[in-house]
């Protein structure tokens, strides 16, 4: 027996074309399908369907039928369904469709789901069109496992990447293990992990994973905040790029040479500071989700807080290097002079004796000789394991800097030009006055042992205030108010790799017989038992600056910092100021400070970013730069630069070197705005005021000169 089923044109009456028609058996078979299946015509309108589609659909008993199958659409993809309908119709076939791919279906009650489609034709009832069989599958819970899945698979390896980070004490082998294990989950053609060099100035590929790893391995891109790796390194944040062949950068011209087209970049910071980028790439265009940039990420997280933890223990690693070595050359120090007591009384003993043999009395004074250097020795160890026996009086620095001066004059020789600055009103210091000259002693014939043909020894004094906002660049310096000598010379400078070791005893880069590399180690060691610190700051081919931080006395120091507080409301402003500074750690350090005062601030890493900010943005007030910047660039050529562009626009200049010592390679011509590093927010905020203010009278007092002339 056969049943006739009526079927609804678009309009909504009876079409004229009959319904398929099925028997008994067939009947059974097709409601029992596990599948929602329909039957469509040409015109796109359903004419058959079983019970699953209506319970799939949230469909009453024979509501479907008669509907234009548009009505199971998603709206945003309605209207071009059915010209994909005809087109389909125009070459009728067997298709799959959704496997792979993201379809969804919209039920009756407009809620959407996922789903996998196959279509097949058929010929109608009478022969004379053909309709198509709809099989449709919800997908929701295949789609969901497939999900749980992922997330299982990517939280295995973000514990395997934090485990190989903890792991590894070698940061290489760390990183290799790291680049292997995020590539998978990503299903990354190519994945690399790309660090700063010891210039800052290129990235390195120094670990990479995927298909395309060997010609991505040992790669390097050029640091710059107009290209995407440096965008991502400036500003701290992720990037997503669905099609390279869109973006024109040296990163994506290096990828388009391995046909990668979808990128990833994730930033590895050390606190404010960018030190690397995880980069990730496919070679299908618009592979990545925003699932898969939030899971890169994570894994940069973990890396930064490894690279954090690598940094912190290298710090703590030294200190308790020279920790060690100063307990060691405490002990042996004391042993020593047990010895040298002895030897010298006996040397004393036989000195008392007439001797009449002439060269008995030569080898008596040698050794009396050799047993006083000896002592002179053992007083630099004790120095440096802070075991010396101090007396801690209040001095003032101007006035000992004063008669130092002479000292030092007939000490390190007349062709060396000795400056003396100290600043108005400093504060008293606790210290050791004989110890204090002793180790300014140690840092001049350092200075001139640097400069062989001479050059420009300058110690300058000034005040710093420390505190929990201020020491970020100066971690070891406990709060508190401190007056800071700074010796500088204009010698041949310090490479990193020596910088990181020159207080350090017997370090010495001096030849054979010329040096103990003593001298620095007792400045290291008097400042800490002066409860002080003492820091280096150096470029090669420019010089040493070396810091010495000493307490300040407390009656005077309080009187500084009221006198201080009372001036804070002037340090404030809303001028627009441009950083330039190559140094990523301190520029954001400046942006920090500068903001929390108010200012607006822009930044750049050299000159040619500084123009290219100050063409865009012609309201920058000030110039706030460097005065030593990377490849042979100054902050006067910066400031020259600029001021072609905007005439009469003011400079404030920053360095690590003293006012007076800055290096002779450097011409700064006419009135110099000037700020020591390290610099306090506080010390930023009124210089950036002074330098503001006094532009800003400037005109004034031309007015009134001009007045006055008429």
């Amino acid at each position: 027996m056969k049943r006739k089923v009526a079927a609804a044109s678009p309009s909504g009456g009876k079409s004229e074309t009959r319904s398929p028609v099925l028997d008994d058996s067939y009947k059974l078979l097709f409601d029992a399908a596990p599948d929602a299946i329909l039957v469509v015509d040409s015109n796109g309108i359903i004419r058959l369907n079983n019970a699953e589609a209506e319970r799939l659909l949230e469909a009453g008993a024979g509501e479907l039928r008669g509907l234009a199958v548009e009505r199971l659409i998603p709206l945003p993809a309605r209207k071009h369904h059915s010209k994909l309908r005809e087109s389909y119709m125009d070459d009728p076939r067997k298709r799959p469709m959704g496997i792979g791919l993201s379809l969804s279906a919209m039920k009756l009650s407009g809620r959407e789901f996922p789903v996998e489609i196959s279509l097949s034709p058929t010929s109608s009832g009478n022969g004379s069109s053909r309709d198509v069989i709809v099989i449709l599958r919800d997908v929701s819970d295949r789609l969901q496992a497939r999900r749980t899945e992922r997330e299982l698979v990517r939280a295995n390896a973000l514990a395997r990447v934090s485990e190989a980070a903890l792991r590894e004490r070698e940061l290489g082998g760390a990183l290799r293990e790291v680049a292997d294990i995020a590539s998978l989950p990503l299903a990354a053609d190519v994945f690399g992990v790309f660090m700063l060099n010891a210039e800052r100035e290129l990235l390195d590929c120094v670990a990479s994973a995927g298909a395309l790893h060997a010609r991505f391995e040992s790669q390097a891109i050029p640091r710059s905040e107009r290209m995407l790796s440096g965008q991502a390194l400036a500003n701290a944040t992720p990037v997503l790029i669905g099609d390279a062949l869109s973006v024109e950068d040296s990163l994506c011209d290096l990828l388009r040479e391995l046909h990668v087209r979808s990128l990833m970049i994730a930033p590895l910071n050390d606190r404010e500071r960018g030190n690397g980028l995880l980069i990730a790439g496919a070679l299908e265009p618009n592979r990545f989700t925003t699932e898969d940039i939030a899971f890169l990420e994570a894994i940069a997280n973990i890396v930064s807080n490894a690279l954090q933890r690598n940094s912190i223990e290298e710090k703590l690693l030294l200190s308790q290097r020279l920790e060690s070595l100063g307990q060691l050359t405490g002990g042996v120090a004391h042993d020593f002079n047990n010895l040298l007591t002895v030897m010298s009384g006996n040397l004393q003993i036989l000195g008392d004796s007439k001797l009449e043999d002439s060269y008995a009395e030569r080898a008596l004074a040698a050794a009396n000789r050799a047993a006083q250097r000896g002592s002179e020795l053992t007083s630099k160890l004790l120095a440096f394991s802070r075991r010396q026996t101090l007396r801690p009086e209040s001095i003032d620095v101007a006035t000992l800097l004063g008669g130092f001066r002479d000292l030092l004059a007939r000490t390190i020789g007349a062709n060396v030009e000795i400056v003396v600055h100290t600043e108005p009103h400093l504060p008293l210091i606790v210290a050791d006055s004989g110890q204090l000259e002793t180790a300014l002693l140690n840092l001049a014939v350092n200075a001139r042992d640097a400069m062989p043909n001479g050059g420009k020894l300058t110690i300058d004094a000034s005040t710093f205030d420390a505190n929990d906002a201020n020491t970020m660049t100066n971690p070891e310096l406990p709060p508190g108010h401190y007056v800071r000598i700074s010796v500088t010379d204009t010698g041949v400078g310090m490479s990193r790799d020596t910088l990181a070791r020159a207080f350090e005893p017997f370090f010495t880069t001096k030849g054979a017989g010329k040096g103990s590399g003593l001298g620095l180690s007792m400045v290291y060691g008097f400042a800490k038992q002066s409860a002080g610190h003492v820091s280096a700051y150096s470029e090669p081919s420019f010089g040493t600056t070396i810091n010495l931080y000493l307490p300040a006395s407390a009656k005077k120091a309080k009187v500084q910092a009221a006198k201080r507080e009372k001036s804070a409301p002037a340090l404030r402003g809303d001028e627009t100021v441009l950083i330039v500074e190559d140094d990523d750690g301190v520029r954001a350090i400046a942006e920090q400070f500068l903001q929390a005062l108010g200012y607006r601030v822009r930044a750049a890493a050299d000159q040619a970013a500084a123009i290219a900010i100050l063409e865009t943005h012609r309201d920058i007030d000030l110039l706030f730069s460097d005065v030593v910047l990377r490849g042979g660039e100054t902050g006067p050529k910066v400031a020259a630069a600029l001021q072609k562009l905007k005439p009469e626009l003011p400079v404030l200049y920053a360095s690590g070197y003293a006012r007076d010592a800055l290096p002779l390679q450097i011409a700064i011509d006419g009135e110099l705005s000037f700020l020591r590093k390290p610099y306090t927010r506080e010390a930023l905020g009124r210089a950036v005021r002074d330098v503001l203010d006094r532009k800003r009278d400037i005109p004034r007092k031309s007015v009134k000169r001009r007045s006055r002339s008429k």
